[in-house]
């Protein structure tokens, strides 16, 4: 059975799939799809672990321009269209994060807040290939060649791939942020 995230949006619970971030994102970049997709099945386990989470309760700072995990994070908790969601490469420019295939400095970190409590989260290290970070950057800078940008959509899928098949917890450095007396 695939994997579900459920949401709460107002009185419904939403189930929704990496299949159904897939349809709204599309292939291009499939990898921050399901990189998304595993932030907020290990997000949603730590900050609401005995319900589903309420979608209006979430504020999101990524430190990457990345449309797949933009639009991931954007289906499940509608952030973004709250003006809930910072996208701010420049904050995460100094954090122990790995690298980000961006083009604009950002780094795989990750700052999760639901109702009064936070979490930060960061991509393990070394887990994507530095051939993919590589042939990004050269999408990036316009010196990527025709087989170089097969063998990124290629990556893109693969790295999806690797990341579905992992547990959540597997995939990321977590640091809970103590709430205020």
């Amino acid at each position: 059975m695939e994997p579900v995230l459920l949401v709460k949006d107002h009185q419904d619970v939403l189930a929704i799939t990496f299949q159904d971030m897939v349809k709204y994102h599309g292939r291009e970049f499939i990898g921050g799809v399901a990189l998304a997709f595993k932030l907020l099945e290990l997000a949603f386990s730590q900050l609401s672990p005995a319900e589903p989470p309420a979608r209006e309760k979430f504020a999101i700072l990524i430190g990457v321009q990345g449309p797949g995990i933009i639009d991931g994070l954007e289906m499940v908790t509608r952030a973004k269209s709250r003006a809930a969601m910072l996208v701010d490469p420049q904050t995460a420019s100094t954090k122990a994060a790995p690298d980000a295939a961006d083009g604009c400095g950002g780094r795989y970190y990750f700052e999760i807040t639901y109702h009064h409590r936070q979490r930060i989260y960061s991509l393990k290290h070394g887990l994507l290939p530095a051939e993919f970070i590589t042939l990004a950057y050269k999408t990036h800078d316009g010196t990527l060649t025709a087989a170089e940008a097969t063998r990124l959509a290629l990556l893109k899928e693969e790295i999806a791939g690797f990341l579905l098949s992992r547990p959540a917890a597997a995939l990321f450095d977590v640091m809970e942020v103590p709430q205020p007396e």
